[in-house]
């Protein structure tokens, strides 16, 4: 969520949790100008785009029927394929900026995970926790808590040693991070996907021990999981480091190998997990009764930090701030419906109708635990969210994993319609693990039907593998890496036909009317957010009060001007 305004927002609200009262004066300064800031950071958005569209006018007036290609990374298209889009390499940039998230949400998520927190401190300080955890010991003896939080972007996890030498996690959701309804559901399908792999493989994955959903945990910390204490080094400290999130340059081509030759084992493996239907994993284990569509990793983003139920076209309606003015507004509602568009092209009939396969959004070197910087086995495959039965198709797409950020992240997206430093480096690790793919797959006992190579394969050719990105991340953004790509091997000139046939739509108007009132509505709400929050900190109102008053304000719009 590219944002420079959302940025500085995140560091302001860590410094008043860091610094505590003593620090709120000068914390004060920055929130009172942030609306300032919210106009500016728009206007120059606008005006950005509004100067791409006038130049690529122009360019295309002055040299109409000649060819400008640019090469931004490696597209093929199928040899002899005429049917579909013109090809046209020609580039214009007049595309919708990042979705921001909810900020207001954002404030108020903070301070019930300040709570939370608070809570589970009292019970590893009064020892309740420690009693809870001992009662799931087959003989129920006593444990300690061996060192402080293990923090995660989804979950707190918390090291248990036990008096006869065994080692568990304990594993919370946090609260900041998950959708509240969401919670249960998504360490059911965790346990679930768990016992499913480590009955069916041979892949590294802890044994869990207990689960239980929220109303059944006593302490009232919400829905959790105990399970084996793998230890090892996270890949992802092995792999980066410094101010990117990117895979670091200095890892050498041969250490790639070793890690990729393992994951694709374990994806050969789970590829033989088959499913008769799309959606929600079965629940033998867990008996919960869960709903027919899969918690995916993007309808738990888009509630959570965005406020909103389901999908991108539900996003883009009803969060207040989807847009940063009318020329996003229209980028963003073209784009979302040339992709709609675009959905039968990229459908593999060999296997539209099913087997289906394990998905795991999540899954990928982060969730890798390997011996030691040195010793690159991994020993441990944990943290397996957000998984349900899907596409093969989806299963068998070009990893977006490969520099172990997704490419829809900031340091991803072109700028001034270059290409990302990240673009070699994405293809030269797609080519490691294709052949790593492949000498795991000819160690395979062969079996009639579509290999896993060939999937990834099909993927690149037909560009599928820049669609499927799209439709697994929320927050759209046209200029991310993933529809850049896209758009170049759909042909960006037939892009900006659909955009300007959709753009004097009277629908597209309206949508357009309503949503710059949506935005108002946002920064006056924003604003007393951010009031109530200056109260909180100054100690004239209880966090319980701060979290009661925000709950009031709404979090989404309704819009009436959208085809869905």
């Amino acid at each position: 969520m590219s944002n420079n305004d959302a940025e500085s927002r995140r560091a302001v609200t860590a410094a008043i949790a860091s610094t505590g009262s003593a620090g709120v004066g000068q914390m004060v300064d920055a929130g009172i100008s942030s609306q300032k800031k919210r106009v500016q950071n728009r206007e120059m958005k606008e005006a950005q785009m509004a100067r791409d569209k006038a130049e690529h006018d122009a360019a295309k007036a002055k040299n109409e029927g000649t060819s400008n290609t640019l090469v931004w990374g490696r597209v093929k298209r199928p040899t002899g394929e005429s049917t579909g889009p013109p090809v046209d390499g020609s580039m214009q940039i007049l595309s919708p900026s990042t979705m921001d998230y909810n900020q207001g949400l954002d404030i108020s998520h903070q301070v019930q995970e300040d709570v939370w927190v608070d809570e589970i401190n009292k019970f590893r300080i009064n020892g309740r926790l420690c009693e809870w955890i001992a009662g799931f010991h087959p003989k129920q003896i006593p444990c300690q808590l061996d060192g402080g939080f293990l923090n995660g972007s989804y979950n707190v996890g918390q090291k248990v040693l036990f008096e006869d030498g065994t080692t568990w996690l304990l594993r919370f959701p946090r609260v900041k991070s998950i959708y509240p309804k969401y919670a249960d559901e998504k360490v059911v399908m965790e346990v679930e996907a768990l016992s499913l792999i480590r009955e069916r493989t041979s892949v590294p994955i802890p044994d869990v021990k207990a689960w239980g959903l929220a109303d059944s945990n006593p302490l009232g910390l919400g829905p959790f999981i105990l399970m084996d204490f793998i230890d090892g080094v996270c890949l992802n400290n092995v792999f980066t480091g410094g101010d990117s999130r990117l895979l670091n340059k200095e890892i050498p081509d041969s250490d790639l190998e070793i890690v990729y030759r393992q994951i694709a084992n374990f994806m050969l493996q789970i590829f033989e997990i088959n499913f008769d239907r799309i959606g929600s994993l079965p629940t033998p284990r867990t008996g919960y009764s869960a709903p027919t569509c899969p918690l995916t990793w993007k309808i738990q983003e888009i509630a959570q930090t965005g406020g909103v139920h389901t999908f991108d076209w539900q996003q883009l309606r009803y969060q207040p701030n989807s847009i940063t003015g009318e020329l996003d507004a229209i980028a963003k509602y073209a784009s979302l419906s040339i992709l709609e568009s675009l959905i039968p092209r990229f459908v593999n009939v060999a296997y539209e109708k099913g087997p289906f396969k394990l998905i795991c959004d999540d899954f990928g070197p982060a969730n890798m635990i390997v011996k030691s910087e040195k010793d690159l086995t991994i020993v441990g495959v944990v943290d397996l969210e957000w998984v349900y039965a899907g596409p093969a198709q989806l299963f068998g797409s070009a990893p977006w994993w490969l520099l172990h950020d997704r490419p829809v992240n900031e340091e991803w997206d072109f700028k001034d319609g270059n290409p990302p430093e990240a673009t070699k480096r994405y293809f030269n690790c797609l080519d490691i693990f294709k052949e790593a793919l492949a000498k795991e797959e000819a160690k395979m006992p062969r079996k009639p039907g579509t290999k896993l190579s060939e999937l990834v394969k099909w993927s690149e050719d037909s560009g599928a593998i820049w669609f499927h990105m799209l439709l697994s991340s929320g927050f759209f953004d046209s200029l991310s890496f993933p529809c850049m790509q896209l758009r170049q091997y759909i042909s960006d000139q037939w892009w900006r036909e659909r955009v300007n046939e959709l753009e004097v739509k009277p629908e597209v108007k309206h949508f357009v009317a309503d949503k710059l009132q949506d935005l108002d509505a946002y920064d006056k709400n924003l604003d007393e957010i951010e009031r109530l929050k200056d109260c909180l900190d100054r100690g004239e109102m209880t966090r319980d009060d701060f979290i009661v008053a925000v709950d009031g304000f709404p979090s989404s719009s309704k819009c009436r001007h959208i085809v869905e």
